[in-house]
């Protein structure tokens, strides 16, 4: 009877854990993994995430996504080059669905890597967006110059809806310096939005629409290491990350560095307990 209840509470809560996917935040996490590659990256890396993150692209350059001291490196330009995703939910088996906007969250800190101050950021540097099974690419977050142009002290944070027409009016912000930004999709508008450091989704923001009417079942969060020349970009440290469905929820797991698995994995996770429980009690 025991044994039984304890099964009926295991189903309860997995019903519970499905139904919370509908709402809020689907995954975080805050790459506390020991050091060494993200992902399998060209079949020996070592993949140091257990196979949460994977790679789509890029993987025949020797310069992987990596973790060092709890932060996922982002190395911009030649020969860095991997790309890599995380689903929402285990097996992708949750996409953004019609009415719905999506959002991810992340602590970032740009280290400037130029040769030369005076060269321009490479305007073609996304690091992060959401991603579909395939190649559809939504919410793009840039690297660009500051406002005072080519040879400034500092950055800015670009944005594009989906590819091309970066919209660029973060203000400046420095090198070396942690921030929070958070990126959003509204698959019905197909526009973006972009906050940062952000108190809530009524802080000032920057905007693109140029996917209107460019529905895409985006299910996951990317990563981006651009190969582009090396003279003229940057690296991307990434301390956490957060993908879900509510602006303020994102926001606060990112920041607060928890480490959410995919709902699918606590399921089991809780079914693995309840089983090791129902055997002890069977003893």
């Amino acid at each position: 009877m025991k044994k039984l209840s304890l099964v009926l509470f295991a189903i309860a809560i997995t019903a519970m854990l499905g139904s919370n996917v509908s709402a809020g935040t689907f995954m975080s996490d805050t790459f506390s993994y020991a050091d060494g590659d993200l992902t399998v990256f060209d079949g020996t890396g070592a993949n140091v995430s257990g196979g949460a993150w994977v790679p789509h692209s890029g993987t025949n350059f020797p310069i992987p996504i990596a973790v060092s001291g709890g932060q996922a490196v982002l190395a911009q330009g030649n020969p860095a080059s991997e790309d890599a995703n995380r689903k929402a939910t285990a097996g992708g088996s949750r996409a953004i669905a019609l009415g719905e906007t999506w959002y991810y969250a992340a602590l970032v800190t740009v280290n400037d890597t130029r040769t030369d101050p005076n060269l321009s950021l490479d305007q073609d540097s996304y690091f992060m967006h959401f991603k579909d099974a395939g190649s559809g690419f939504r919410g793009r977050a840039y690297l660009d110059d500051p406002s005072t142009g080519v040879g400034g002290a500092g950055f800015s944070f670009g944005l594009s809806a989906t590819s091309g027409g970066i919209v660029s009016n973060t203000g400046d912000l420095n090198f070396g310096q942690q921030y929070k930004i958070v990126v959003s999709y509204a698959v019905d508008t197909g526009t973006s939005d972009l906050w940062v450091d952000p108190v809530d989704s009524s802080s000032p923001k920057i905007t693109d629409t140029n996917s209107a009417g460019a529905f895409t079942l985006i299910d996951s969060l990317a990563m981006r290491q651009d190969f582009v020349s090396a003279g003229n970009t940057a690296t991307v440290l990434v301390d956490s990350v957060a993908l879900g469905n509510d602006f303020d929820s994102v926001l606060l797991n990112a920041m607060n560095g928890s480490n959410i698995p995919e709902p699918g994995s606590l399921a089991l996770a809780l079914l693995a307990f309840v089983g090791f429980a129902g055997s002890r009690r069977s003893l």
